[in-house]
C-alpha cells in the first residue's frame, strides 16, 4: 500500500517530528550501544583476567602442600562468584583436579591440550576464545619458578549483557518522552502557524471567487510570529490593492466620461481593423450608433454600392501605424458618409497604444471640420481676389503704356503721308508692342493657371514671371532689383502655388520700400540634413518688422496695411510652404529714422526638391511647424 504524506501543517510537523526523532535516537542507540558493548567486553575481559589471577594465588598454597581440603575450598569459593560460569583446576601436565560447574568438560579439548607446552614455559596468562564463541581465561599456578598448576575459568555471559541492556531501556525510555515532549510542543504551537495561514486560505479563496468582495478583511492577526506578521502584511497589501483599483476605477470612471462626453470623437482599432471602442461623438459623425461600429471595419458600415474612399484613406493610416508605430497627427480626411453626399472634412491624429512592447490597438481622435474647411477655402479665394486687385493696376498700366505707343504709331501712320519704309517700321513698331501685350497677358495667365498635379517647375521662371507682374509697381518709388540665380534651378512641385507664394512675398517687400530702395532675390541649389534642395532669398531695404509684428505674420487676417491689406497673404503662404514640406527663417530690422538704409527684412526659404511625393502619399499636417523656423 502506497503512504501518501499529510497535507495539513499540524501532520506534515507531527509527522516530521516522529521521523527525525526516530532517526537521530536510532542512529545515537547504534553508537551508545556498540560502546557499550565494545567498552563492556573490554571490562569482562580484564575482570576475567584478574579472577583468573585471584584464584591462582589462593591455589598456590593447596597445591604446593597437596592440602586437599583447602583446594576443596577454594573450589566452594569460586561457585559462590556470581560472575563465573564454570572453572577448571589441572596439574602442569593436565590432568584435571577439580571442576566448577557443570558447563566445563572434565577433560581439556585439543585447543586446550595445545597450550600447556606454552604455559609450562612462559608461566603467564593467557586468553582464548572456545568454540562456543566465549572467552576462557588460563592462568598457571607458579610457586619457586615452578609451575604447580593451572586454572582455567569462563565468565557467565547473562551477567556480561545485563548492564548493555539495562542502558538500552533506560534509552527507549527516554526516546520516548523525548518524543511525546517534541509532540506536545507541536500540538501547542503548530496553531500559531495553521490558523493564521487558514484565514488568509479562504480569505484568498473569497476574494478569488468574487474579486470584488473584500468584505472578510482585515483578518484578525491571532498571533505574535511571522505568522501574525504575515496576516498583517497581508492586510496592508490587500488594502493598498483596494486604494489602487479604487484610484483605477476612478479613473477609468473619468476616461469613459472623457469619451462619451467629449466635443471631439475617439475610437481604437484591432488589427484587423475592427472598432474595439467607440465613443457616441465619433458614432454621430458616421451616422450611426456606437453599438454599430463594435467589431466591424469602417468599410462594413457603407452601403453597397457606396464610396469606399473614405474607408480605404481610413485604413491606410491605421495600417501605416500598425506597421511602423509611428502616430500621424493632424491629418486632414475628405470624404462622404453612408446617406450624406454633401464633401465633409475631418481632423484626425492616428497614435499606436503599446501593451507589453507590443502595439495592441490604434487611437483615432477625430473633429469634424467642416466648415473650417470651407471658411479657409472662401479665405483663399478671398486672397485670390485681393492679389487680383492689387494687380490690376499694375497689369493696366503695363498694357496701358504699349497701348498708348501703338495708338500713336497708327495715328501718325495715318495723318503724316510718310513713305512706305517709315510706314513699315511704324507698323513694327506697333507690333513689337503688341507683342509685349501679348506677353504680359500670358505670364498673367500663367500666375493664376492652378494644377491639381504637381510637376518638375524651373524657380527661376516662376521668379521671373512674378518679376514682370510687379514691373510697374516698382518702377514709380524706383525699387532697384538684384537678381543673382544659379542655371537650371529644378522642383517638384506646384507651379502656381509657387508663384503665388512668390508674388506674396515680392509684393510685401515692395509696400515696404514706399521711398524706394533695393529688392534682392537669390536662387540656388541647397543641401540640409543631407536633402536636396532650393534656397530662395527675397530681401529687402524696406521699414522692417517689430519682434511683435514678426511673431503673427502668419495669422490669418492680420496686417499692417490697414486700407489696403487683408491680412490672408502670407496666410496662405504658409499652407503653400507647409504643403511643400519647406522651412523658412525670417529676420526683420525696423527702420530707427526716415530713409533708415539699415533696415529691411529678409525671408530664406528652403524648399526640398522631394517635399512632394512622386507617388501616393500621406501627408501629415503641421499646422504651427514654421514657428519653429523663426527668428
Amino acid at each position: 500500500m502506497r503512504l501518501r504524506a499529510p497535507r495539513s501543517i499540524m501532520g506534515q510537523l507531527i509527522g516530521g517530528t516522529v521521523i527525525v526523532q526516530l532517526l537521530v535516537f536510532s542512529i545515537f542507540l547504534f553508537f551508545s550501544v556498540r560502546q557499550q558493548f565494545r567498552d563492556g567486553k573490554t571490562h569482562d575481559r580484564n575482570r576475567l583476567q584478574s579472577q583468573t589471577g585471584i584464584i591462582a594465588g589462593l591455589l598456590v598454597e593447596p597445591l604446593t602442600d597437596n592440602d586437599t581440603d583447602l583446594l576443596d575450598h577454594v573450589v566452594r569459593a569460586v561457585n559462590l562468584t556470581s560472575t563465573i560460569r564454570a572453572a577448571r583446576i589441572t596439574d602442569a601436565q593436565g590432568k584435571t583436579l577439580r571442576i566448577s560447574g557443570a558447563d566445563m568438560p572434565s577433560e581439556l579439548t585439543p585447543r586446550e591440550r595445545a597450550l600447556l607446552p606454552l604455559l609450562n614455559r612462559d608461566a603467564h596468562y593467557v586468553r582464548m576464545r572456545q568454540d562456543d564463541g566465549d572467552d576462557e581465561g588460563v592462568q598457571p599456578v607458579v610457586t619457586a619458578g615452578v609451575v604447580r598448576g593451572i586454572v582455567w575459568m569462563t565468565q557467565d555471559n547473562g551477567v556480561v549483557t545485563q548492564t548493555p541492556v539495562t542502558v538500552l531501556q533506560s534509552l527507549l525510555i527516554y526516546a520516548a518522552c523525548a518524543l511525546f515532549g517534541n509532540l506536545f510542543l507541536v500540538y501547542l504551537l503548530a496553531p500559531t502557524m495553521t490558523r493564521p495561514l487558514r484565514q488568509l486560505s479562504l480569505a484568498t479563496l473569497q476574494v478569488q471567487n468574487d474579486p470584488n468582495d473584500l468584505s472578510a478583511f482585515p483578518l484578525k492577526v491571532v498571533a505574535r510570529n511571522e505568522a501574525g506578521a504575515l496576516t498583517a502584511s497581508f492586510n496592508a497589501m490587500v488594502n493598498e490593492i483596494a486604494r489602487q483599483r479604487r484610484g483605477t476605477q476612478e479613473t477609468l470612471n473619468l476616461l469613459d466620461a472623457m469619451l462619451t462626453g467629449a466635443p471631439i470623437g475617439f475610437a481604437f482599432y484591432d488589427r484587423q481593423l475592427r472598432y474595439v471602442r467607440i465613443n457616441d461623438r465619433l458614432a454621430k459623425m458616421h451616422g450611426m450608433s456606437a453599438e454599430q461600429h463594435l467589431g466591424k471595419r469602417l468599410r462594413d458600415l457603407i452601403p453597397r454600392g457606396g464610396s469606399t474612399r473614405l474607408a480605404d484613406q481610413v485604413e491606410l493610416l491605421v495600417e501605416s501605424v500598425f506597421r511602423t508605430g509611428e502616430p500621424v497627427a493632424e491629418h486632414l480626411l475628405t470624404g462622404v458618409m453612408p446617406g450624406d453626399e454633401s464633401s465633409r472634412s475631418w481632423l484626425v491624429s492616428y497614435f499606436p497604444v503599446m501593451v507589453n512592447d507590443e502595439i495592441r490597438w490604434v487611437g483615432v481622435i477625430a473633429s469634424e471640420v467642416t466648415q473650417r474647411v470651407q471658411a479657409e477655402e472662401s479665405m483663399r479665394r478671398s486672397e485670390k481676389q485681393a492679389a487680383a486687385g492689387r494687380l490690376a493696376a499694375s497689369i493696366a498700366h503695363e498694357i496701358n503704356n504699349p497701348l498708348e505707343a501703338v495708338s500713336n504709331l497708327l495715328y501718325l501712320i495715318r495723318t503724316s503721308g510718310a513713305s512706305s519704309a517709315l510706314v513699315m517700321e511704324y507698323a513694327a513698331m506697333a507690333q513689337q508692342e503688341l507683342s509685349r501685350v501679348g506677353e504680359i497677358t500670358q505670364q498673367t495667365l500663367r500666375f493664376y493657371r492652378q494644377s491639381n498635379q504637381p510637376s518638375d517647375v524651373s524657380v527661376v521662371d516662376v521668379l521671373r514671371s512674378v518679376l514682370v507682374l510687379h514691373n510697374a509697381r516698382m518702377q514709380s518709388p524706383k525699387i532697384e532689383i538684384h537678381q543673382r540665380f544659379a542655371d537650371n534651378i529644378m522642383l517638384f512641385g506646384f507651379a502656381g502655388e509657387l508663384r503665388q507664394l512668390f508674388a506674396n512675398l515680392v509684393g510685401n517687400a515692395i509696400d515696404a520700400m514706399p521711398n524706394g530702395g533695393s529688392l534682392y532675390l537669390r536662387a540656388r541649389p541647397a543641401w540640409v540634413d543631407g536633402r536636396r534642395g532650393v534656397r530662395i532669398t527675397v530681401a529687402d531695404t524696406g521699414v522692417g518688422m517689430s519682434d511683435t509684428v514678426r511673431e503673427r505674420i502668419f495669422e490669418p487676417f492680420f496686417t499692417t496695411k490697414e486700407n489696403t491689406g487683408t491680412g490672408l497673404g502670407l496666410w496662405a503662404s504658409e499652407e503653400i510652404l507647409d504643403r511643400h514640406h519647406a522651412a523658412v527663417l525670417v529676420r526683420s530690422r525696423r527702420a530707427r529714422f526716415e530713409n533708415d538704409r539699415s533696415s529691411g527684412t529678409v525671408f530664406s526659404i528652403y524648399l526640398p526638391w522631394d517635399g512632394v511625393p512622386r507617388g501616393p502619399r500621406i501627408v501629415h499636417s503641421a499646422a504651427h511647424a514654421l514657428a519653429d523656423h523663426l527668428v
